[in-house]
């Protein structure tokens, strides 16, 4: 997945194994080189061996932190972590913020020579802090929630002497928020995804051994067959003998996956919900051509997709309007990872080290500049500015999905305020600003027509104000003192 342009930033992705014939490192550290794209910050596998945990993590790729076979944690279950936030990225303790690799997971929790449970997680906590409280569980500054969600359960199973999948019951349905969870005790491998399906897992089967991913691509890496997600609330335990499911208590509670999952975050090749994103992201593509054609008086129109995530809907746009897509645009795989800078200088260096613009595609022609989202629009005028530098007679941007205006409190980093680029800005000022000669964007109604379900079913907060979890003056949960740092 390409990380150059405006979109917004998933916090992580999760895998497991349990039963492998021999080490299940390798496999979950294939898995998770193939949920790279949901998070590069840093990567870590627990595995374990007759009920003893080793831990491996750093900061960086999964190729990075586990570049030989040595370094792989050794034992038939295992399970892993790819982390992206943009809290606590770089820094050293020493400083008063944690590094990469301090934040790094799966969280261990429990004596530090003989752990007690390893903690993989997916999401946020929006009230981990208050829960902890409740329950005499000290927040350590600096900590993630995912951390205090590890003591939690540790502290619910130490002193209240009960299993995991009984302080499983006991403390998820009294926290808000997203989480799509791996976890191990040790003697097994344990999967749950919240009450509102906010983020996706699946599990699957290879030989004897069980499987647990955020995306069915990642079991499709390792040979694995799907066999399914995980529905909403529910709590799957497994061992020696298989898989046994429960479910947690939530009154009241409504599914609502991420709407942009299906828009982004996720590989195309995946399946949410029993949704192909491919047919998803393509039928967006047709719908948004339909929603805003070319201009009339476009010279030589061609699509140009922005790389990697928007190739999909720019090829539905492409067949609907009957118009050639062409490669205007180049992404340099190995450009490494950079950071977005304050001025306009630092972005356009920024851009220019990962994208490139073809004069040959796009010199004398009207540029149809496709994209997925728009979010904090930081570098989207870059974008264009490359393509127009090309020789473009005229750009015209076409985002497959609404513009962002609102924040995400479910573990996305789609920034807050003036970060929203969309949030006070009519079209016509957002095209103008942009260095566009105009901007459309796919209607809410549209992309859930695309996705093949009702907004009932999908949060889509970030665009309509719809937040799941909102109190009951129905205003959103307040999160002043919220640390998204898993």
């Amino acid at each position: 997945m390409s990380d150059p342009t405006d979109k917004p930033r998933e916090a992580c992705g999760v895998a497991g194994m349990w039963g492998a014939t021999g080490d299940a490192a390798p496999l979950v550290r294939t898995m998770l080189a193939a949920l790279q794209h949901r998070g590069r910050q840093s990567a870590g596998i627990v595995a374990c061996r007759d009920g003893r945990m080793e831990r491996r993590a750093g900061a960086g790729r999964v190729d990075e932190v586990f570049a030989t076979p040595g370094s792989l944690p050794s034992g038939p279950g295992a399970v892993g972590h790819v982390r992206y936030a943009t809290s606590g990225s770089g820094a050293s303790a020493a400083g008063g913020t944690p590094s990469d690799a301090e934040l790094a997971q799966p969280v261990l929790a429990g004596p530090p020579d003989h752990p007690a449970l390893a903690v993989a997680h997916n999401g946020t906590l929006v009230d981990a802090e208050r829960v902890a409280a409740a329950r005499g569980v000290p927040w350590v500054p600096g900590h993630s929630d995912t951390a205090l969600l590890a003591r939690l359960l540790h502290t619910a199973t130490d002193v209240g002497a009960v299993s995991l999948p009984t302080a499983l019951h006991d403390v998820l349905p009294t926290v808000t928020g997203a989480y799509a969870l791996v976890l191990t005790d040790g003697s097994r491998m344990y999967g749950v995804r919240d009450p509102h399906a906010f983020r996706p897992l699946c599990l699957g089967r290879l030989g004897d051994a069980w499987l647990l991913a955020s995306e069915s691509a990642a079991l499709a890496a390792v040979g694995a067959a799907f066999v399914r997600e995980l529905e909403p609330g529910e709590v799957v335990e497994v061992d020696r003998d298989g898989i046994h499911s429960s479910w947690l208590g939530a009154p009241g509670a409504r599914r609502a996956t991420c709407l942009f999952e299906y828009v982004y975050f996720a590989r195309p090749d995946s399946v949410l919900d029993s949704r192909s994103v491919y047919h998803t992201r393509y039928a967006a593509g047709i719908a948004l051509a339909e929603h805003a054609p070319p201009p009339p008086d476009a010279v030589d129109p061609a699509i140009v997709a922005v790389p990697e995530t928007a190739r999909v809907a720019a090829d539905g746009y492409a067949w609907r309007s009957r118009l050639p897509t062409v490669q205007g645009l180049l992404r340099h795989s190995g450009a490494g990872r950079s950071f977005i800078g304050g001025t306009a200088d630092d972005r356009e260096a920024t851009v220019r080290a990962k994208l490139s613009a073809v004069p040959a595609a796009v010199a004398g022609r009207s540029v149809l500049l496709v994209d997925d989202s728009l979010v904090r629009g930081t570098t989207m005028a870059a974008v264009v500015a490359l393509v127009r530098a090309a020789g473009a007679r005229d750009i015209h941007l076409r985002i497959a999905s609404p513009p962002h205006r609102l924040p995400c409190f479910y573990g996305i980093d789609t920034g807050r305020g003036d970060t929203l680029f969309a949030a006070g800005r009519t079209d016509d000022r957002l095209a103008a600003e942009l260095g566009c000669d105009s901007a459309e964007f796919l209607p809410l109604t549209d992309l859930i027509r695309a996705v093949g379900t009702t907004a009932d079913e999908l949060c889509t907060a970030c665009l309509d104000g719809r937040y799941p979890t909102a109190g009951p003056a129905g205003r959103p949960i307040a999160l002043t003192r919220k640390r998204a740092l898993n």
